[in-house]
Parts: C-alpha cells; structure tokens; sequence
C-alpha cells in the first residue's frame, strides 16, 4: 500500500514520475508501509536517464543532491546549487564576476579536454550548461557511472538530470520571494603607500649598484612629492554591491490539469566598479489528461541576462594588477574632473600602467542573451504497464555583444585609438524523442522495458564586425558606420551538428534482493568522420539487496544495506569543432601566387581535416555500498570508481612548413580514481526541536598514460607576462602539474654562494649575492641551471573536497549552517612576479606590501628575497616553488537564520504563510593562501594571475504564501 506522508500528486514527464507537493526545495518522497518496525524506510524515488527507479532498486552510482533552504540563497545558476551538495561533484566559482559561471565537474576532468557534465532538464537535452533559475528546481540527480551510458556519446562527464516544479492538485497558490542584500570583498591585497615606494625602489637600485640611472620618481630629494600618497587603488576600485532579487510562483490544478508558472528577476552589482549582471526568467509547466489514455503537457521558459564585465586575468592590463601597480602619489582625477595620468615630469620612471578607475569606469562590455525554450509533449497508455511518449523540444539562443573601447589618453600606457565590437552568436536545437516503456511482473520477478530513438539537430551562426577610430565617443554614435578608418573587419560563420540515437534498457529484480540492468544505445554524429559516425556504448550493473536476506533481519540496527557494482563504456566528444572534418574557408587578401607572382586574394582552411577522426570514449568501473541504520535515521553513500579515458580529440598545431596550421586527431589515455562518501543524519523529532547533519566526501586521483607521439606538452596559454610557464601535461602526472625548481632557502651569505657546487666542483650559482634564493640541481646533474633540473612542484588537483551542511528547527525558528572546502591543491601565486618584483619586468611597478619583508642583512629570517632593481640573479624569472602556495581552504559558504510567523497571524493577514530570514555567503574563509582567493579553478589550470575575487554577502529575504 503507498501512503503519503503530505499531500502529493503523481505526474509522469519523460517517463520519470515526479513527486509534486509544496512549492518547495524540498524533496518530497513516497514512503512504503511494511509490517516490520525496522523496514518503516522512506523507499525514494529517483530520477535517472529516461526514467525513474525506486533508490533501492538502483544499481549504478547516482546521487541526489541536497536542496535544503535553497530559496533562501541567492544563486547565479545550477552551478552554485551543486557545490558541496553531492559527492564526486566538484564546483569552483573560476573567481567573483557576477557575469561568470562555475565550473563544474563530476569525477574529474576527465582528459586534456576538461569533460563537462551533460545537463538534462525536464528531458530536454542541453548543449552547455542551462540557463535556469534556481528556484524553479524540485530536486537533482547526478548519474556518476557507467549508467550515463545511456545518454552515449556525450555521457563520459557524467550527466545531471534536473527536474523543475510542477503544480498539485488544489486552489491556486500563490509564492512570493523577495531579497535584498549588500556584497563586498572578503579580502583585499595592501600595495606600498607612497613614501614606501620610493624608499623600497631606491634600495633596489642601490642594491643593483644602479643609484646612477635611479629615476626622479624614486630620488626623495629630487621628488618629495613622490612620499605623499594621495590614492589607495585597490579601495578606490572596489565598492560595496547591492543585489536585488524577486521571484513568484504560481500554482494550482484539479484532476484534469495541473499547471506552474514562475517568475524571476535578480540584479547584481559587482564589487568591482562598474560591473553588474541582471537576470529575468519566466517558466510555465503544464500537464492535462485528456483520456484516460492521453496525457499532454509541455514545459516552457524564457530566460534574458545581461552585463556589464572587467578584464581580472591579464597579467598586464587587469584592473586589479592595475590597481596593484599603480603610483599610489596619484590621485584618481585631476582639479579639473578629468582622470589622472601619471605626473609628466616623472611619468618614465613608473612604467605604462593605465588609471585601474578611468579603465573600470570605461567598461562597454554588454552581452545580452536570450534564451527561449518549447517542449510539448504526449504519453499514450496503449494496455496496461505500455506507454508511448513522444516530446518535441525546440531552443533557441540568441546572444549580441557590444565591445566599445575607449580611448586611453592619461599619460602612461596611452591608446590613441578607439574601436567597436559587434558580434552575434546565435543557435536553435531542435530534439525529437520517442520513448516506449514496459513493467511486466512474473511472481517475484520484476521487468522494466525501455526503448527509444531521439534525434537532435543544431544549427550555430554568427557574425563579428569591427571599426576603428571614432572621432566622438559619445553612445548616440557608437555604432559601425560612424567610424572613421574605412578598414572594417568582417567575419561570419555558420556550423550545423546532428545526432541521431537508439537507446534500450532492461531493469531486472528477483524479490528485490538481486538487482541487474542492461543498457545500450548506438548514436551517430556528423562531427566525426563519415566512416566513424556511428558508434555503440554500453553498460551492465548488479546490485545484491543484503538487508532483505533471511540471515540479516534479526540486525535491528541496520535497517538497509546494498552492495553494487557497474561497468561501462561511455563516449566523449569534449573538445571536438565542427570545423574538425568540415572547416571553414578563410580569405587572404595577399597571397603571392600565378605565372606572373603578384599579390591576390585565395581561400583556404586552416584546420586540416581528418578523414579517420572517431570518438572518444571512457571506460568507467564502479563498485558502491548504500547503507541505512537506526530506522533509517543515519544513511551512507560510498563508491569507489576507475574512469579511464581514451582516444581523446586533441587539437594538435601543424609545423609552420604545412599548409594548414592546426588538425583535430585520436590520442591520449588519462586516468581518474578515487573514491567518494555521502552521509546523512536525520533526527527524530523531540518537541520542537529537529535537526540533520550532511556531510560529502571526495578523493581523486589523476594521471596522464599516454599522449599524442609525446611524453609532455606545455601549456602556454596561462604564462605570466611571457616569461613564466609553469604548467606541464607530462605522462605519468596529474594533468596539468607544476614543474620549475625546488628551491632550498635564500643565501645567508658569500661563503654559502662559493660552496654551492656541483659533484665537479663548478659553481651552480655564480652570480647569485646574499639574499637571493637557493635553486636546487637535480641529483646527478652537473653545471649552472638548466630545464633539466625541472621537478614536478605539485598538482592543482586537490586530494580531497568536501562540504558539510547542519539544518536545525526550533519551534518557529530555522538554521542553515553549510561549509565547503578542497585540501592538497596547489595554487600558482602569479601575482608575486610583479608585485614583489622591483623593476623585474623592465617596469618600475608598485609592490605588495610583503615586500617589506624582503631579506636584508638584519633581516634574514624570510622567504622573500632581496630587494634588486632588474632581477639580476633570476629569484622572480625563474619558475620555482617560491611561487607554489598551499591552495587547501575551508569556507563558510552560506549561513542562514529563518523565522516563520506564528500560525494564528495567518488567518488575520489573510496569507497560508510568512517567513523572515537573513542569510550570508562566504563570512570566513580559512586558507593559507596568500593570494586573493583561494578558490581559482582549472580553467586557469591552477594560475592566479589576479582573478575577480570572490564577495561575502549579507541578504535579508522574506516569503510570503497566499
């Protein structure tokens, strides 16, 4: 007999039954009724690919996120809904732009490539990560294992499959949410004050025996002005933000229709000057039952943002180095209003750092994007336990960008030009699905039947155009035809994908003891080439039921324990271009060529097509316990998992002496491993008192077996300023390791100096002085320092990530504590080479204030060493662990505190409810990290070159029930 523990509704979507209660995050679960105290469990409904299973019937790894006091939260997207809340799922905020995204992995990366998990949302499949407002979300599951197989060639990354609200059965209800909240910089760098800047400047000059060629700026005799600090950058660029935030929800139905309508509007200001992000989003979901054999319905939204963004990754121009480099003896504007430059007289000495103000407040960015969704969809009943869907699902994205950029005319770094960017990136996707499913029971024996063919099309254009030198900067004239210089830059393109696929699954249970399922699905994709398009992926997973076995029911304190294990092989197109077997013709306006050479226009590609390029696929092993004790009250999660992933699609750059400059081709083999926990506690209710526990837990380990021809590959994308580089794909290694020198402490004096020698007895360091860093050689090597002596400094991967999470009630008050962290990461601290670097880069740039810690001879117990005016003996030029940091941080990520009204004021406000909360993100963070923020991510593979930081926030909210 199914009982329900609140009122709910059943509906079908995609052949999932979604569980419909309260509009609210929280899940809502079937329970089943059994005469035994101990089998009382909550027997979940799980959502997994093209279906749903009851949690005690699944045998792969897949987890539910945790979704509690979600709508208290403030969130950019699913993303931030994910982080800490499910294990083997990992999500790094890539740092604080209110326009960015995180990154989100599951297991990790997967390959050179980055695997992305595939996001399913109501059924429709999305090519990138949805654009959906987190209120709408009932609940999450995360397929982790070779059960995502069935979703084939794009399943390696794993597959998140969200489910949004749906209506119940009853009289409209009406949700309001509305918030408001201030956000700020959890931590900010100190650059030198004015008169430390010159005193530190003038001592690196001196220690380089260079007094002759010191620059007015840094001579206090000649300068005074120089000492007066009129202008602290880093405040002046950073401000206290504000956010907005106002959602509705609206539901109802009877026995014949349910419907759902939610409304959303968030505005983010940025901590940096000038930098804000808004968000609308409107969703309808709807169901009917017309017959008792015919069910339509559909799911609808719209979704619009914009923003306004800063360049924080530019190790030249960034605004924060820039705010770091500054002359603080500059104010930020002239007598006149006018935006300072630096002082003509000296402007020579400090280098060509542009006003980090002027730069913010001259921002033009926009990027406003539409992104439009219609899924309808039917199910037939044609006998009993056989069912027929068919969904048709169309989305549309359309995406301008509007790049003014001003001039820069402040003396300094000048830019005596101006320029628009216009470009327009727009995609439709149109998924045709028919689904046919199947229950049959045979006694104990229990089948569940899937079949089913889905075809996806899409179709990406666009087009960027750009003019340059406008004589007026004013808006009404920033468009293309007002520029000046009649030498546009023209360029379109137009890419179109297809993937046709047939899928099955067979789901078998004896008695609910013995679990098996089998699934298959065969997919075909225009990406790769024709005699390679089609390719077949599969997966076999068991579970045993042991708590259901005679011998265990006498064990009063162990209420369910599953034993499962999976195997599959699941494909992976990450990385791949369309251009990759068709590219696109290029135009060259000046190619010598004929029988009389002469300068004329060709056409030609690039890219070199490859006629054999094929998938990659992932071969992915998986072997789990779930287990419950004390009446279910404590829950247990753990998997142990091996991910290898081959054939990987590298783009792989041609030699200069080709004709192309780059082709796509099969290779590489990487490994992922490791092993994740999930526990829960739950607690009976004493009185008014209830509360629970979470808690996830996730180790990973990464290796690269084998690469293109190659044993290693340098990443040159993430260099600091041309003249750092310290990222290495090397076989045998974590993707993405460090490599440069071990270093052993800093010279304490000459003696020390002339006794480092090799096992020969040359000099390792000749012309290093007292206070300049130890580099250490190699064992067995012999000579001055070389590449040779290049170790490997350490991983950007973390060995563990985790989050813990309390949730407690008393009487009318309600707790959120949730806390995230990642421990055994290192971070790559870039922002040490220019700012603890005097003159280093050729640029007489501010510094932090570390740097009054540099070794001296009266100070000699630091790591940093001596001040010298164009690093002569290499401390800062040479990658080494000096810059290799600790990058393990533990973050209170949210802290809510709720009260709800008491009942009797309903009836007297006329409303079915009303809460009061205050809720915080990121009020400490713990971290040895001396950077900006610990949290940097891998798009930068581990470099910190001075990203957005992240914003603590402080948010008050109220929701109201009608």
């Amino acid at each position: 007999m199914i009982v329900f523990k609140t009122p709910v509704s059943v509906a079908y979507l995609t052949g999932r039954v979604l569980l419909i209660g309260a509009i609210s995050a929280s899940p809502m679960f079937l329970s089943q009724k059994k005469d035994s105290l101990k089998e009382k469990s909550i027997d979940e409904i799980v959502v997994v690919g093209y279906g749903t299973q009851k949690k005690s019937k699944v045998s792969g790894a897949v987890t539910e996120a945790s979704l509690d006091k979600l709508t208290s939260r403030s969130l950019s997207g699913v993303g931030d809904v994910l982080q800490g809340k499910a294990p083997g799922v990992t999500v790094v905020n890539e740092g604080g732009d209110p326009n960015g995204s995180p990154k989100v992995n599951i297991r990790g990366l997967g390959g050179i490539n980055g695997e992305t998990p595939l996001y399913v949302v109501d059924g429709v499949v999305f090519n990138g990560t949805p654009s959906i407002n987190p209120n709408d979300i009932q609940d999450i599951s995360v397929l982790k294992d070779a059960s995502a197989a069935i979703y084939g060639a794009r399943s390696s990354g794993g597959v998140i499959l969200i489910t949004t609200k749906r209506g119940k059965k009853g009289n409209l209800t009406v949700d309001f949410d509305v918030k408001y909240g201030v956000n700020h910089a959890w931590r900010l760098k100190e650059s030198l004050n004015a008169a430390e800047f010159q005193d530190v400047m003038y001592q690196a000059f001196k220690n380089a025996d260079k007094l002759g060629s010191l620059p007015i700026a840094f001579n206090p005799e000649l300068y005074p002005e120089g000492r007066i600090t009129k202008t602290d950058w880093m405040k002046e660029i950073f401000r206290t933000g504000t956010l907005q935030e106002y959602n509705m929800n609206l539901s109802g139905g009877n026995e014949k229709s349910r419907y759902f309508v939610g409304m959303n509007h968030r505005n983010l200001e940025g901590i940096l000057l000038n930098t804000q992000a808004k968000r609308y989003n409107f969703r309808v979901n709807s169901e009917h039952k017309i017959k008792d054999w015919l069910t339509i319905g559909e799911n609808m939204y719209y979704n619009y943002s914009d923003g306004n963004t800063a360049d924080t990754k530019s190790g030249y121009t960034g605004a924060i180095v820039a705010a770091m480099y500054y002359p603080p003896n500059v104010p930020v504007y002239t007598p006149s209003g006018a935006y300072s430059g630096l002082p003509i007289s000296v402007a020579g000495g400090y280098g060509d750092m542009i006003n980090p103000v002027a730069y913010l407040k001259r921002i033009s960015l926009r990027n406003p994007t539409h992104e439009i969704l219609i899924n309808p969809y039917a199910e037939i009943t044609l006998a009993k336990d056989l069912k027929f869907r068919s969904n048709f699902s169309q989305t549309f994205k359309i995406g301008d960008t509007k790049n003014f950029t001003y001039r820069v005319l402040e003396v300094g770094k000048i830019f005596d030009t101006n320029n628009l960017e216009y470009q327009s990136n727009n995609s439709a996707t149109v998924l045709a699905e028919q689904l046919l499913t199947y229950k049959l029971a045979l006694g104990k024996h229990n089948f569940d039947f899937l079949g089913g063919f889905t075809f996806q099309k899409t179709t990406e254009d666009g087009f960027l155009a750009r003019s340059f030198d406008f004589r007026s900067e004013a808006e009404v004239f920033q468009y293309l035809q007002n520029a000046a210089d009649t030498n546009k830059d023209v360029s379109s393109y137009r890419y179109k994908q297809a993937l046709v696929s047939y899928l099955a699954r067979v789901n078998y249970d004896y008695a609910g003891k013995y679990i098996v399922s089998v699934l298959g699905r065969r997919d075909g994709s225009s990406l790769v080439a024709k005699q390679n398009r089609f390719a077949n992926y599969y997966a076999l997973s068991g579970a045993w039921v042991v708590s259901r076995e005679n011998f265990m029911k006498d064990i009063s304190w162990l209420s369910s324990l599953k034993l499962r294990g999976s195997y599959g092989i699941l494909g992976n197109l990450g990385g791949i271009s369309p251009q990759a077997v068709n590219p696109l013709m290029t135009r060259d306006n000046n190619v010598i060529f004929g029988k009389d050479p002469s300068q004329n226009i060709a056409y030609y590609a690039t890219t070199r097509p490859n006629p054999d390029l094929k998938w990659g696929k992932s071969e992915q092993t998986n072997f789990g316990v779930d287990a419950s004790f004390l009446q279910n009250s404590l829950s247990l999660q753990f998997d142990y998992f091996v991910k290898n992933s081959k054939d990987q699609i590298f783009n792989v750059s041609l030699p200069s002496t080709a004709t192309y400059n780059n082709q796509y081709v099969n290779a590489g083999l990487f490994q992922d491993k490791g092993y994740e926990v999930g526990i829960n506690y739950n607690s009976k209710k004493s009185g008014d008192f209830t509360y629970s526990i979470g808690a996830t837990f996730s180790q990973l380990k990464n290796t690269v077996k084998q690469l293109a021809n190659v044993d290693e590959i340098f990443i040159n994308d993430n260099g600091i300023r041309g003249v750092l580089k310290p990222t290495r794909v090397k076989v045998g290694d974590p993707l993405y390791s460090f490599y440069g020198y071990r270093t052993g402490g800093i010279f304490q004096s000459q003696a020390e100096i002339d006794n480092y020698r090799d096992s020969k007895g040359n000099l390792i360091q000749p012309n290093a002085k007292p206070g300049d860093i130890k580099f250490l050689k190699k064992e067995g090597n012999t000579g001055t320092l070389d590449n040779k002596d290049f170790v490997n400094l350490g991983s950007p991967y973390p060995k563990f990530s985790y989050g813990l999470s309390y949730n407690m009630t008393w009487k009318n008050f309600d707790l959120n504590v949730f806390f995230q962290g990642v421990y055994g990461n290192k971070i790559f601290n870039g922002l040490k080479f220019i700012s603890l670097n005097p003159g280093g880069t050729g640029q007489n740039y501010n510094m932090d204030r570390d740097i009054l810690n540099a070794w001296t001879p009266q100070n000699t117990n630091t790591n940093i060493p001596r001040v010298v005016q164009g690093d002569p003996s290499g401390n800062y030029s040479k990658v080494s662990d000096f810059y290799v940091e600790d990058g393990s941080y533990l973050r209170l990520k949210n802290l809510t505190i709720g009260y709800s009204l008491p009942k009797e004021l309903y009836k007297t406000l006329d409303v079915s409810r009303v809460r009061i909360y205050v809720t915080t993100n990121n009020l400490f963070t713990i971290t040895k990290y001396t950077g900006f923020d610990p949290e940097v991510g891998m798009n930068s593979y581990g470099v910190d070159t001075g990203r957005y930081p992240q914003s603590r926030s402080f948010i008050f909210g109220v929701e109201v029930g009608l």
